[in-house]
């Protein structure tokens, strides 16, 4: 029934955009992305696994708006919520509202994507698929959203960008319990980008084991409690470059995080090397993949990934997707969402549909 009503919800607000579109002054807009697909994984908690899901893309569901305030200056906000279509379920994404200006720039308050998010663009992952994220996404280069989030975005000068956000620390918080602060610096010019981005997050809900498919950090042995979850501090610096040409975009980023727990002495450290690419063969056919290397304390993992993307129409593809991943002695692969592996290697392989509007 919530679900129903949300739809019904949201159709209205879509028939009231095109009411508004008229008045020149105000925006309303619904619009997302939609993603089904049969995943087979070798090796997910000890056995291969057949499931639908969706991990090309991350599906959404947005609405969008804003008001002219006189000038250049505009009120703007923005819901939105994952999408499942294998369940019909919605999970909460952001919830913003804020000022836009061409010569102030932007300022947004709600929940929202980290300036971490901004380097989601830069790794090869963000183009294959949500299960080649690095191990533990400890640099959050996936994309996540913060709770009780200040943002700002100065109007670009020159090709640069300047970017900072302040998290308040609450204890209701579901992404963050501490206080988040972060600041950014990119440049775009012709064919090349670049990015530079340093960002600390402290409380984050953290489970090693389950998350990262170590028996051991901080000191601490997990393997007598798989399931402990402690509050962690991720301090992360990143850079990222970029450049397209004849159709290609190369990609090469670097973090390196600095990890703490509430409760304990011992730190460790997070190093992420990322190198992709992809090209448009046609209008129609795309090709890509890339490949990344995560060494925390004694542990690492390799991965490398490709995908085929084929246009059926501007808003209509389908793709085929695969992902290896080869985890360090010691230690059981585990990618984004799947079970903990039995041994070091695990394998997925999915084929599907998006389709956006």
């Amino acid at each position: 029934m919530i679900q129903r009503n949300t739809q019904a919800l949201l159709l209205a607000l879509s028939g009231l955009s095109l009411a508004q579109g008229a008045q020149a002054q105000s925006e309303l807009k619904l619009s997302g992305l939609l993603g089904s697909g049969v995943l087979y994984t070798r090796d997910s908690g000890g056995r291969s696994q057949l499931q639908m899901t969706s991990t090309h893309a991350a599906p959404f569901l947005a609405l969008t708006g804003s008001e002219s305030l006189g000038g250049d200056l505009r009120a703007i906000f923005r819901w939105s919520n994952s999408v499942f279509v294998d369940s019909g379920t919605l999970a909460p994404l952001e919830s913003y509202m804020g000022l836009s200006s061409g010569t102030w720039g932007t300022l947004t308050l709600g929940a929202m994507y980290d300036l971490l998010a901004d380097a989601t663009p830069f790794t090869s992952e963000r183009y294959t698929s949500l299960l080649a994220t690095h191990p533990g996404n400890l640099d959050r280069t996936v994309g996540n959203s913060l709770s009780n989030l200040v943002k700002y975005k100065s109007p670009v000068f020159g090709g640069f960008q300047f970017g900072a956000m302040y998290g308040f620390a609450e204890a209701d918080s579901t992404t963050n319990v501490g206080r988040a602060v972060g600041a950014e610096l990119s440049y775009a010019s012709g064919p090349l980008q670049a990015l530079a981005i340093w960002e600390s997050v402290r409380g984050i809900p953290y489970a090693p084991v389950t998350r990262l498919g170590v028996p051991s950090l901080y000191g601490i042995d997990f393997s007598k409690a798989p399931g402990t979850t402690l509050s962690q501090t991720q301090d992360t610096a990143t850079v990222g470059l970029a450049y397209t040409s004849d159709g290609w975009r190369w990609m090469g980023n670097y973090s390196h995080t600095r990890l703490s727990a509430a409760g304990l002495q011992q730190t460790e450290t997070a190093r992420t090397l990322d190198l992709g690419a992809y090209k448009y063969l046609t209008n129609q056919l795309r090709i890509g993949g890339g490949y990344s290397l995560t060494k925390l304390a004694s542990y690492r993992w390799a991965q490398v990934h490709g995908h085929i993307d084929y246009a059926l129409s501007k808003r209509t593809s389908l793709y085929l997707l695969g992902v290896l991943q080869k985890a360090g002695p010691g230690q059981k692969a585990v990618r984004r969402s799947q079970a903990v592996a039995g041994g070091r290697r695990q394998s997925a392989f999915e084929v599907g549909m998006t389709h956006a509007f």
